[in-house]
């Protein structure tokens, strides 16, 4: 009987470096980098989703920059995850809810393709709302 030892190593998608208290980021196959101020790593917002002011999901207490840098182009959860580690590395006591931060990701995510599929599913921004805040159980 063989043995096979796999040779495993983890895939670094995001670079990071922290110069004059600023992080410099860069995400591995995309044409952006950012440079962060550390004493903004850890800002919190409430995540909007939606076109359309008095309907909209509100997803509360995320985390600002994982937002800005993962819905605006196709991403994954471990790249989120990734960053997370990050933001804890510099910004250990934060107190961003990751649980809801990963959430507000994905519901932005499924929303934008949503949205793309509007006219051919014949759906309205309210509709789109509606299955949203049941899949995600959001009020």
């Amino acid at each position: 009987m063989r043995k096979f030892a796999l040779n495993l190593k983890i895939i670094i998608m995001i670079k990071h470096e922290l110069k004059d208290d600023q992080l410099h980021i860069s995400i591995e196959n995309k044409d952006f980098s950012y440079r962060i101020p550390l004493s903004k790593l850890e800002s919190l917002i409430d995540w909007k989703v939606g076109r359309d002011k008095s309907n909209v999901l509100i997803i509360k207490n995320v985390s600002k920059w994982t937002l800005k840098l993962f819905t605006r182009n196709i991403t994954t959860m471990n790249d989120v995850r990734e960053f997370k580690g990050i933001v804890q590395q510099y910004c250990p006591d934060n107190t961003i809810d990751w649980a809801e931060t990963e959430k507000a990701v994905n519901v932005q995510s499924h929303y934008a393709n949503l949205v793309l599929d509007l006219k051919k599913e014949n759906l309205s921004e309210v509709q789109i709302i509606a299955n949203l805040k049941k899949k995600y159980k959001l009020d």
